[in-house]
């Protein structure tokens, strides 16, 4: 029987966004589903097989191994140089991670038939290993832009993003290496892949049409853990006033900017945000309110009339699955994955290219027949259901790993 490593820690496995929301979801449902089997020491098998055809799914679980090479250094950026501008003890590890592989040793992958990397920086940490590895591998970069601009956009202050830039740009090796050396490159859908097109000049170059395949993110359905009435009452929201919900960090790339924009061109609206804020300041308005960072933003979605998506370039969201699983009237911005609804304006689910067309959009759903709307959020239940189940995602994974390691 073969055995396919997913090479990232369960312990920074969440409900959140990105690959530890995405895995979470995955090694869950797999458990939920009593398809669990006894891993070695170093890792815990939860995904046992259905069948001989069917791959055993193996996640890192090893206490004296992590996969946190992009952790460390994403959560240290803002602290790389010294107050006299030298590198910092953080710095300095960081700089060696740059120029140097397997910071954390070599993983023993030889006793795997695929590994399946959840980030090009932990691909990198394994260059040495992969030398000589004869199995398959797999990448899921998750970004919602080529993962290298990450490093760089998404530091809080300008002053060091000019000081480290020429560091953080290395971080563009990990990208370069991780889809060369990949043999399979896993997409949720073929428009998630739009950032990387827009972000990274060179992407092309590494690009190998061959080796893409495409596999539609699932999500469990959600169900809200306070009631739309216990959350409007702590907000001091009426249950008439039309309440607007966005989730996710306070930047460009998210399209805070954007919301603020909408926001100020409308009347009689309240828009709640979930997330950590960040250089982009809030209107000061009595009808803006700042959640701040939650593990609940799902019941503040629940509680709203309508959610916003406005993101400037899209992967694939995980908060919109989410809240379609439950049904709730929808926004998105034309862009990468939220692209694949467009035209489901019966399942009351709207894009729009413009901040104009997006207030056009809310204005008319603020006149809609409640009943109406109520009919559109039953159908993205069932669309859920048909397409986007946990059900449905671990089918096309299994399928994608029969394929990878030849069943």
């Amino acid at each position: 029987m073969s055995r396919v490593l997913v090479y990232f820690h369960e312990k920074y496995m969440a409900p959140s966004g990105g690959p530890s929301g995405y895995l979470y979801n995955l090694k869950n449902y797999l458990e939920d589903s009593a398809r669990v089997t006894d891993g070695a020491s170093a890792s815990t098998a939860a995904g046992a097989a259905d069948s001989e055809a069917d791959p055993e799914i193996v996640f890192l679980n090893d206490k004296e191994f992590h996969s946190r090479f992009s952790f460390l250094a994403k959560k240290a950026v803002h602290r790389v140089f010294s107050s006299d501008g030298s590198l910092s003890e953080t710095g300095k590890r960081i700089e060696s991670i740059f120029y140097n592989s397997e910071q954390d040793g070599r993983y023993a992958l030889d006793g795997f038939d695929a590994v399946h990397f959840h980030s090009t920086a932990d691909m990198f940490s394994q260059k040495k290993t992969l030398e000589n590895y004869k199995g398959k591998v797999i990448l899921t970069s998750h970004t919602p832009k080529a993962p290298h601009r990450e490093w760089i956009e998404d530091m809080e202050s300008p002053e060091v993003v000019m000081r480290e830039k020429a560091l953080f740009e290395r971080t563009k090796e990990f990208d370069e290496y991780a889809f060369s050396r990949a043999d399979y490159v896993i997409f949720p859908c073929q428009e998630a892949e739009e950032p990387y097109f827009h972000t990274w000049e060179e992407y092309p170059k590494y690009r190998n049409e061959k080796k893409i395949m495409y596999l539609p993110t699932g999500c469990p359905t959600c169900v809200p853990k306070k009631m739309r009435a216990e959350v409007r009452e702590k907000l001091g929201l009426s249950d008439e006033r039309f309440v607007i919900s966005f989730v996710g960090r306070h930047n460009q790339v998210k399209g805070y900017d954007r919301l603020i924009e909408v926001f100020e061109k409308l009347e009689n609206v309240t828009v709640v945000c979930c997330g950590k804020e960040g250089l982009i300041p809030a209107p000061k308005s009595e009808n803006w309110i700042e959640i701040g960072w939650t593990e609940d933003p799902f019941s503040y979605v629940h509680a709203s009339d309508l959610f916003i998506l406005p993101n400037r370039e899209t992967y694939f969201d995980l908060a919109l699955l989410e809240t379609i699983s439950s049904g709730k009237i929808s926004l998105l911005s034309r862009t990468g994955g939220n692209k694949l609804f467009s035209g489901m304006e019966a399942f009351g689910i709207y894009s729009f290219e413009t901040e104009e067309e997006a207030v056009e959009i809310i204005r008319n759903v603020m006149h809609e027949d409640p009943s109406e709307r109520k009919k559109k959020e039953e159908r993205q239940v069932h669309l859920h259901q048909e397409k986007y189940s946990m059900k449905k995602f671990c089918e096309g994974y299994r399928e994608i790993l029969r394929k990878v390691c030849g069943k």
